[in-house]
């Protein structure tokens, strides 16, 4: 017998039935009959709280980005220092990712940027406002010295978004037999040493900086 769809199955409940379905079945198959399926209702159950497809996933969407912001606040209200708080945002995000396989996929796909443009937008929001966050931690790890300052806060944070995203994919695919948690621990040592590595890089290339000569 189908359970009913009513204030029981909430939001989440269709979350990972829509992720689920990613992982096993790939992005063609998110369709409102599927996530039904997947959740254990009728389709017009489905129908009765949602218009059609592009509002379930909104909710979806919804629901990934409110763990992520969720994740974040946290970071920022027990985490003060500008690189161990890069380091434990770069970390949830890690986390997050073990736990929904299916996101980076569904975050890049066709279906978001070119089938369902609205969303994209949603998360191209979503992406700005991170931007911005993370270029401020890195503006405050410039200011204070710990932080490399040759580069742009915001070229830095698309390295950083590149770390764990594109780790993401692999795995998410089953590429590279990558370990997930393993990769990512090494990821983050490369970039923690290249935006702290500061006197040490001067003095490799040569540079005295005291006085801005070229060392033969």
């Amino acid at each position: 017998m189908r359970k009913r769809f009513d204030n029981g199955v909430r939001r989440g409940q269709i979350a990972e039935a829509a992720l689920k379905l990613v992982v096993s079945e790939g992005i063609s198959a998110l369709t409102v009959k599927n996530i039904a399926r997947q959740v254990g209702v009728t389709p017009p159950a489905l129908y009765r709280h949602y218009a059609g497809k592009t509002e379930i996933l909104a909710a979806v969407l919804d629901h990934i980005l409110d763990s992520y912001t969720e994740s974040r606040e946290r970071a920022f209200r027990e985490v003060a220092e500008p690189v161990p708080l890069l380091r434990e945002l770069f970390f949830s995000h890690v986390r997050l990712f073990e736990r929904h396989p299916a996101v980076p996929v569904l975050f890049y796909s066709d279906l978001l940027w070119l089938e369902e443009p609205s969303l994209g937008e949603l998360l191209s929001r979503h992406l700005d406002a991170f931007a911005a966050e993370v270029a401020g931690v890195v503006r405050r790890g410039q200011a204070d010295g710990r932080i490399r300052a040759d580069e742009t806060p915001e070229g830095l944070f698309t390295a950083f978004l590149g770390l764990f995203s594109s780790l993401a994919i692999l795995a998410g695919r089953g590429l590279c037999r990558v370990d997930m948690a393993v990769q990512a621990g090494t990821n983050w040592k490369i970039f923690e040493d290249y935006i702290t590595h500061i006197d040490g890089r001067r003095e490799q290339a040569g540079v005295q900086c005291d006085t801005c000569e070229v060392v033969p």
